[in-house]
């Protein structure tokens, strides 16, 4: 069956996150270790012992979610080897998803992530910002919504539609003001506003200071060819190349999200697992797509709920193999008898 796996991004984040599987898996407890060890961090007390306040601030959101994210896909891969035809990862969770194609070790990719997240932060001081997540209004009615607020021969005034997460979901990411502005104009259509717990204006204009201070530390990373086709958020393109990795990386933080369309890769995927914190893409995902195994993994029983439909289908591929074999059998009995 063709497998596809998608990590989340920031957002997902949550006290407790993995420790379930952490208390099950010493592979699990291993993955902490070396980020501690990499970071100078202690992981299992800032995932499981610090507070929702403190897992929130940019740089501890986009490690951890990696550092979860990466722990699980181990899990599958290497405990239970479970291997992905596709890959994809919604904003900083697309480093999760090169990882696990190959494209970046463990180690640059937290290298990675701590910069890239230090310079966000250091923007959100710059420009206060936030993200909404809309649903309701069609994004055509949003973004029309969006221009009677945003002035973009500037950053004081901004709010752009950033994410495109589903046909029904379009995130609006911007300067605080401008964000109550629009949500009151979507409220009056009868749309519904979900702030996200995010720190910042990411994937808006007000990073493209801090993408541009981060290309700089990416020259000192290896990008290696990925082994498993990735489906980039910069153009929901499917890439395989190293440089090509580099390039959807430097362009990221001040880009929008093609999460949806990126979707439309997915399509032929018997199976698709979010692998990380949370369940919000697999909940998203699966609205859209009703019939579809698809599936969040981040404790025992998803894993459980996992092999059950790998077992599900290898029974029935068996059992269609056998079928065809009895077939050929009795083809080639009527024509010898004939």
């Amino acid at each position: 069956m063709k497998i596809g796996m998608i990590f989340p991004g920031q957002g997902a984040q949550h006290m407790t996150m993995g420790k379930e599987m952490y208390d099950r898996e010493r592979l699990v407890q291993e993955f902490f270790e070396e980020a501690s060890n990499c970071l100078d961090q202690n992981f299992v007390r800032l995932c499981f012992a610090s507070s929702e306040k403190e897992l929130r601030e940019t740089v501890n959101a986009q490690t951890s979610i990696f550092l979860v994210s990466a722990a699980l896909y181990a899990v599958l891969h290497q405990k239970y080897n479970i291997t992905p035809d596709i890959v994809a990862g919604h904003s900083s969770g697309e480093y999760a998803a090169m990882y696990s194609a190959g494209g970046m070790t463990f180690v640059d990719a937290l290298y990675l992530l701590k910069k890239r997240s230090s310079f966000m932060e250091d923007a959100t001081r710059t420009v206060p910002g936030s993200m909404m997540a809309v649903v309701g209004v069609s994004f055509e009615e949003l973004e029309s919504i969006c221009r009677r607020y945003d002035d973009p021969t500037g950053n004081d005034r901004v709010v752009e539609a950033v994410n495109y997460n589903a046909p029904d979901q379009v995130v609006i990411s911007g300067t605080l003001p401008e964000l109550e502005a629009v949500a009151s104009d979507v409220r009056t259509l009868k749309g519904k506003i979900v702030p996200l717990s995010v720190a910042g204006a990411f994937h808006s204009r007000l990073m493209a200071e801090a993408e541009k201070l981060f290309s700089h530390y990416l020259v000192k990373v290896d990008f290696k060819d990925l082994t498993i086709p990735l489906v980039n958020n910069l153009e929901a393109r499917i890439i395989s190349k190293g440089a090509d990795v580099k390039a959807s990386l430097a362009r990221q933080m001040s880009s929008h999200v093609l999460w949806w369309p990126s979707m439309q890769q997915f399509k032929e995927c018997d199976l698709i697992i979010e692998v990380g914190p949370g369940n919000r893409l697999s909940k998203m995902l699966k609205r859209q797509w009703p019939e579809k195994n698809i599936v969040p993994f981040n404790c025992q029983q998803d894993l459980e709920a996992i092999v059950r439909i790998l077992d599900k289908e290898v029974i029935a591929h068996s059992s269609a193999t056998d079928d065809e074999q009895t077939d050929q059998i009795q083809e080639k009995d009527a024509t010898e008898g004939s």
